[in-house]
């Protein structure tokens, strides 16, 4: 389901978009619709890698925050160098937890 978003934006970017559409042979919307969601993807992982690194939600609840696997959230944490929040107890338990299933 698509929803009408209005937006002003300045005239430079309408021309890149232009630019963009003519270049892939396709129209505005779908460039502005792909570029919109690439964007809100990027920001979503950029909030949840804040609050990730400030120890306000776990690791598992930061991919969540994020929309994107477990993986590929600790693939994007370590490229920014953000250390892992996980400590010899939670590791303890989680391998105890592992044995009993």
């Amino acid at each position: 389901m698509y929803e009408n978003v209005a937006a002003r934006v300045p005239e430079s970017v309408v021309k890149d978009i232009d630019s963009v559409a003519r270049e892939e042979g396709t129209d505005k919307s779908k460039v502005i619709r792909e570029l919109l969601s690439t964007a809100v993807r990027e920001k979503l992982l950029e909030l949840a890698l804040g609050k990730y690194s400030k120890r306000l939600v776990s690791l598992g609840r930061a991919a969540e925050l994020a929309r994107v696997p477990l993986t590929d959230f600790l693939k994007a944490a370590a490229e920014r160098k953000i250390p892992l929040n996980y400590s010899l107890g939670s590791l303890e338990k989680d391998f105890k937890a592992a044995l009993k299933a």
